[in-house]
């Protein structure tokens, strides 16, 4: 219920945060077939807002698991969709515990349900496909091996700036992997080593520069910019101290800016009023 409000409310307020959209290849994506979705990761937790919101059917995401120590955050962030991934960084005796993550993607799977995955294992405002982990070939060879059908799209959201809102972006979706890509779906390194290579060609042909594009939202967005301009500056003058040297601008301005516009609309409206 959280998941489904937050979806449609975030939506929303994306539009004043987003400048302009352009969407390739949603026809990739099976309605009623389990997804994987192997992602690149530019841009921190918008990433995986801007899926949340752009598909569907709901997205259950993996994230970096040290956000999950406290057991009030872990259930809040099983109620968003949210299971944990642990890197060596975050402990070696966390490790195992991914074995309990892909168990429960597993079942998701079972259920015909959409996995995000994060298959460079970091994030970095870059703009070029980082070296690719082993644990979405892993994830995705397993899920094969059990006899479970799940369809693997190598998806790609690029950003042509990271560090305030109107910013544009292309998501790219390529052509699916299948398991009939593949002679056998053990784990064993010969198959990781072919299922990295065919994600990163994919990928790469995912990751773009070209923000050429144009619609006719823009306009409306640029109207919207000049009643929320004040607003706009305010955040900024507060999140980029805050931030800085990281990764999560675009993820804290858009998480204040979910709270305070529609307050900032009340206020503006009540000004408006007394005006007239």
């Amino acid at each position: 219920m959280l998941y489904g409000f937050l979806k449609v409310y975030v939506g929303i307020i994306l539009k004043f945060f987003v400048r302009d959209i352009k969407i390739n290849g949603m026809e990739n994506i099976p309605a009623d077939r389990a997804v994987m979705f192997a992602s690149f990761h530019p841009n921190s937790f918008l990433d995986a807002i801007l899926l949340d919101c752009i598909v569907e059917r709901p997205i259950w995401s993996l994230a970096r698991g040290d956000a999950f120590k406290r057991p009030w955050v872990r259930n809040l962030l099983h109620k968003l969709y949210m299971m944990p991934i642990y890197r060596i960084s975050e402990g070696k005796e966390n490790l195992d515990k991914n074995d309990e993550t892909f168990e429960k993607c597993s079942l998701v799977f079972e259920d015909k349900g959409q996995v995000l995955i994060f298959s460079e294992g970091l994030c970095m405002n870059q703009t070029q496909l980082l070296p690719l982990k082993k644990g979405t070939a892993r994830l995705a060879l397993q899920t094969w091996s059990e006899g479970i059908d799940v369809t693997v799209i190598p998806t790609a959201l690029n950003y042509n700036q990271f560090t305030s809102t109107g910013k544009k972006i292309v998501l790219n979706f390529e052509a699916p992997i299948l398991k009939e890509d593949f002679e056998d779906h053990q784990v064993t390194g010969a198959n990781v080593l072919k299922f990295n290579q065919q994600l990163k060609e994919s990928l790469e042909r995912a990751v773009t520069r070209d923000f050429s594009f144009t619609s006719w939202w823009p306009a409306l967005y640029y109207l919207a910019f000049i009643v929320n301009f004040p607003l706009y500056l305010l955040l900024g003058a507060v999140v980029r101290p805050k931030t800085r040297g990281t990764v999560f601008f675009d993820s804290v301005y858009l998480a204040l800016l979910v709270f305070t516009l529609p307050f900032y609309w009340l206020i503006v409206f009540a000004v408006l009023m007394f005006l007239l």
